[in-house]
């Protein structure tokens, strides 16, 4: 396909194109949020259902950006000429840009990876700073979701149920029965233990939440990335919360975007990966939900070298009674 077939799609002139000097690739990148479309990997297409609300917006934006002008026959209503349309095109290829990316419909792939003979800590920077990327858009993502409430928080992995009561009773369910395990463990947050209340009392500020978790560890503590993959797929954190700590892992060093994956049972995510001088953490997230798909923890080192343990998340929320 040429340049000009390119234009005519996007809006721009044959003229335009000659005048301006422009390239195809960077005709078709001109718009606002290239540049991070490109840092992030590659764009599929969003559903149905978010072209839709896309579309609508741009179509308003449309309407009252070009208006209409009065033609010279009988006062007839005509569109602005096509010529005059590039600007605009810039402006709202970028709304849909921003809504698509709402939509959850950028795909993140691991863009730090360098030609051969390039300098190693540029090439960790790029991955840091791809992982950063991701981390900070899908806190939005978190921050919309829907605040809900319940007696118990409910985990559905695929080893089977467990219940968390709001006094930190643990219940399992085996053969349809439940059974209490005594209390639950308190969630580690730096220098921090938290019960479900002081959860809900906890900062959702990631700039507080970074700190604490950054904070030196004690010799028992699971790493920063641990910590926070922990809260955010096996607690009752709120929306606001968990938008503050994938926010606070964007700042962590060493954390490295892998990029599309899938989980054990099939499912695709973004997977993300933290390694420590005895231990691999990876993460997958559904980056239309932010839901935590699957966590993976593999020992590189010591005694239990080679040693993996993971938990696939099916399912998490609130529920008033147990079974």
């Amino acid at each position: 396909m040429s340049t000009y077939d390119d234009m005519e799609r996007t809006g721009m002139s044959k003229q335009d194109v000659e005048e301006t000097g422009m390239t195809e690739r960077a005709v078709l990148l001109d718009f606002p949020g290239a540049d991070e479309l490109v840092a992030a990997g590659r764009v599929e297409p969003p559903s149905a259902q978010a072209l839709a609300r896309a579309l609508a917006g741009i179509e308003a934006v449309a309407a009252q950006e070009a208006g209409p002008t009065v033609g010279h026959r009988q006062g007839a209503v005509v569109t602005a000429p096509l010529r005059g349309m590039s600007a605009r095109r810039r402006v709202l290829v970028g709304l849909f840009t921003a809504a698509a990316v709402a939509a959850g419909a950028v795909t993140y792939a691991n863009t730090g990876e360098t030609s051969a003979g390039t300098d190693t800590g540029t090439r960790s920077e790029a991955r840091a700073d791809t992982a950063s990327v991701f981390l900070n858009d899908i806190s939005t993502v978190a921050a919309t979701r829907s605040v809900s409430s319940g007696k118990y928080w409910k985990t559905h992995l695929t080893i089977g149920d467990s219940y968390l009561s709001q006094s930190m009773d643990f219940y399992v369910v085996n053969d349809g029965k439940a059974y209490k395990k005594g209390q639950r463990p308190d969630w580690q947050l730096g220098p921090k233990d938290l019960d479900w209340k002081a959860l809900d009392q906890l900062t959702t500020d990631p700039a507080k939440l970074l700190q604490l978790l950054q904070t030196p560890p004690r010799p028992d503590s699971i790493s920063p990335f641990d910590q926070a993959v922990t809260l955010l797929g096996e607690s009752p954190a709120s929306p606001k919360l968990r938008a503050g700590l994938f926010k606070a892992m964007a700042g962590l060093k060493g954390v490295k975007l892998v990029g599309t994956v899938k989980d054990s049972t099939g499912r695709g995510g973004t997977a993300l990966e933290f390694a420590e001088a005895k231990s691999v953490g990876r993460v997958i997230v559904d980056p239309k939900t932010s839901s935590i798909l699957e966590y993976t923890f593999t020992w590189t080192a010591g005694a239990s070298n080679g040693k993996v343990t993971h938990q696939t998340f099916l399912a998490v929320g609130f529920t008033d009674k147990i079974g």
